[in-house]
């Protein structure tokens, strides 16, 4: 069976050790077998569970959704509950989508109407939008 160390387990997904070191201590990733000399060995289920962290990541999970969802599989719990977290994940992203239209807006706007030109003492529209929140 094939193991690795910690640094070989961070350089195969591309982070660093001490991120494996917090998700064991959050119990993201389950504690790894020691050798006789108290290093850590990782089995490659390990891998697949530690890229499916950084990839729920990615998609904006939080470390408790994803704690819910590693659960949710160690247990071969209800699909119902996995649905659930997402559909909640989904209209979170829905409503960040919203705010951020909504800037996209504003600063597309405010660029328009801004000339690039003169002292800032004249007003700038992009510094106006801004400070009242529009």
């Amino acid at each position: 069976m094939t193991t690795y160390s910690i640094g070989q387990l961070a350089e195969r997904c591309g982070i660093a050790t001490q991120a494996i070191r917090y998700y064991e201590q959050e119990r993201l990733m389950p504690t790894p077998q020691r050798t006789e000399s108290n290093y850590r060995r990782y089995p490659e289920e390990h891998v697949a569970r530690l890229r499916f962290i950084l990839h729920a990541k990615q998609w904006g999970f939080t470390l408790d959704e994803i704690r819910e969802l590693l659960i949710l599989q160690d247990a071969n719990g209800d699909r119902a509950q996995a649905k659930r977290i997402a559909e909640e994940k989904l209209a979170k992203v829905r409503e960040q989508l919203k705010h951020l239209s909504k800037i996209e807006s504003v600063l597309s706007r405010t660029l328009f109407e801004c000339s690039g030109e003169g002292p800032m003492q004249e007003g700038c529209p992009i510094v106006e939008a801004i400070t009242d929140g529009k």
